[in-house]
């Protein structure tokens, strides 16, 4: 049997709930807004009762504990000093812990593989806590970054052991020479070290190298061979990241080669010498150089010696500065009208060393 609800003469039927115009409709809605009211005044009232509990046992602490890379460190342990009393980050790092009165009012907080930080609660303590721990291989006084580009604002010094090989030409020099000088100086290589500093992405260098003697021992007459390298270079940091580095450059180089032909025999008599007249020619040309520079970065984390280093490869086209090769032997200028060929195409191989000003 259906229940029908006791209705007053005086109290309106809503046929439509959501009828605003009826005034009780309006009564209906002002039951629930009490109700809601009630419910926020009793949520209000419970937690006051659980605050005074907490602050009646102790003080409730609440922190972030990350890395030094401000990675969430999941496990890590807070503890009270002295105490049992601990508790473990979540995996967003987050912990908390209610702190028992009468005790050391400082936490320790530890995770394996970390250095550990202890920390000391008072009425000045801002919550929530941010903590951050550093791996146990790196000093607490030294942070390494994730992105070269964080050190644009500082001066990074950079020294470099460079090998830089340039393909040259003295064919027109073959009659004069002969091909057994002319043959040796097909191409130009060097090695040597380079100093340089950035700042903002901004890179200067001035550089040196020295090849190796090439010799080669005919019948009569020894050749020998040596060339040396100067170098000023510009570059600017196009990427910069964590790993790698790319970095266009424009480089002057001044290419030197000392070409020497002796007697081959030890000792021999003043007129023989005179007779055959040794030479003693230093070819002297510059270029320019425009490339490209990629770098592999590694950090070492060893504070005082170096930030990191890397392994770097160059290529480049490069243009004669002089058309004519400026040539000295001993306190005589030699004039020419021959040409030193060059092949456009250059290349260099770098180990760095980069040292971040503080």
């Amino acid at each position: 049997m259906k229940r029908i609800p006791y209705i007053t003469p005086n109290m309106p039927v809503c046929s439509n709930r959501h009828q605003l115009s009826v005034s009780g409709c309006n009564l209906y809605r002002m039951s629930i807004g009490e109700m809601r009211m009630a419910a926020r005044i009793f949520a209000v009232t419970l937690l006051a009762a659980v605050s005074f509990v907490a602050a009646a046992q102790g003080t409730v602490v609440t922190g972030v504990i990350k890395d030094n890379r401000d990675v969430p460190i999941v496990g890590a342990t807070a503890c009270q000093v002295n105490t049992s009393n601990c508790t473990a980050a979540d995996m967003n790092g987050i912990f908390h812990l209610l702190l028992e009165t009468g005790r050391d009012m400082s936490l320790k907080v530890e995770c394996l593989g970390f250095n550990p930080v202890e920390v000391v609660i008072d009425e000045s303590t801002v919550y929530p806590l941010k903590i951050n721990l550093t791996p146990i291989y790196i000093p607490d006084e030294q942070f390494p970054d994730d992105s070269y580009s964080d050190f644009r604002n500082k001066v990074i010094m950079r020294s470099s052991l460079t090998m830089d090989a340039i393909f040259s030409d003295f064919e027109e020099f073959t009659p004069a020479l002969g091909s057994h000088n002319t043959d040796l100086m097909r191409y130009f290589a060097v090695i040597g070290p380079e100093l340089g500093a950035s700042f903002s992405g901004v890179y200067f260098g001035l550089g040196i190298g020295m090849g190796y003697s090439y010799q080669d021992d005919l019948d009569t007459i020894s050749v020998d061979l040596n060339n040396t390298l100067y170098k000023l270079t510009i570059g600017y940091d196009l990427v910069s990241s964590r790993r790698i580095r790319i970095t266009p450059l424009l480089s002057a180089r001044w290419l030197r080669y000392r070409l020497l032909n002796y007697p081959g025999d030890r000792k021999i008599s003043l007129t023989r010498y005179l007779d055959e007249r040794d030479i003693d020619l230093r070819f002297n040309q510059t270029i320019a150089v425009a490339g490209l520079n990629l770098e592999y970065l590694m950090y070492s984390g060893m504070q005082g010696r170096s930030d990191y280093w890397s392994f770097g490869i160059a290529s480049g086209y490069a243009v004669k500065l002089n058309r004519n090769p400026w040539i000295w032997s001993r306190g005589n200028r030699v004039m020419t009208d021959h040409c030193i060929g060059l092949n456009p195409l250059t290349f260099s191989l770098t180990v760095s060393y980069y040292n971040i000003a503080r």
